[in-house]
């Protein structure tokens, strides 16, 4: 007979992880409606329902939480952009055609957590840019992917700078972002990358 049951030290982990999702969830929420000023432990343990001091056994420092909520962020976008490329077809302009179809297929993906942690990219970078450094690891990276696309030399930056022009939008509010918007832009992108490749 099979076991289906995740082990004790899974579910322990599982957990822990769901714990401080919660948490930096808390936090990204604090930074985008009251700014980065305003994060304050006593207020991430009352905004995610928990004592001080179930917090601070996560995040001892106001600097600790903040570089967490930058680094969740950097490996989510890390994350979704190799499952992406994972799932493209193979030629020229793969990695252009992997964040269009990570970024630009569904405006629902663009969710208030999302915003919420993005937020916390803007607020790290005016409290303290070193703890930005994470994300910067990140983009090196999509950069270097970007460069050994096989597309002509600034095809596939320029999809990375619309995608990041958008998320910009959204973030501060500048413009809604809505599922025409983004067919539109995805449409647009998506003739330039294959036009070039």
């Amino acid at each position: 007979m099979v076991d289906n049951q995740p082990s004790g030290r899974y579910s322990i982990l599982m957990a822990k992880k769901k714990q401080v999702d919660k948490i930096l969830d808390a936090a990204g929420a604090v930074v985008h409606k009251h700014g980065i000023a305003s994060l304050t432990i006593d207020g991430v343990a009352e905004k995610v329902g928990m004592s001080k001091g179930g917090v601070l056994h996560h995040y001892r420092t106001k600097d600790l939480l903040i570089e967490a909520m930058v680094q969740r962020t950097a490996n989510q976008w890390r994350e979704g952009f190799h499952k992406a490329y994972e799932n493209t077809k193979e030629g020229p302009g793969r990695s252009a055609r992997a964040l269009l179809a990570n970024c630009l297929s569904d405006a629902k993906a663009w969710t208030d957590e999302l915003r919420d942690g993005s937020s916390a990219l803007f607020a790290a970078l005016a409290y303290d840019p070193k703890l930005i450094a994470p994300m910067r690891k990140v983009y090196r990276e999509l950069h270097q992917h970007l460069a050994d696309d096989d597309l002509p030399p600034g095809v596939a930056v320029t999809v990375l700078a619309a995608i990041d022009g958008m998320w910009l939008w959204w973030v501060l509010g500048l413009r809604k972002l809505d599922q025409s918007l983004v067919e539109q832009v995805r449409r647009v992108l998506e003739s330039i990358v294959e036009e070039l490749k």
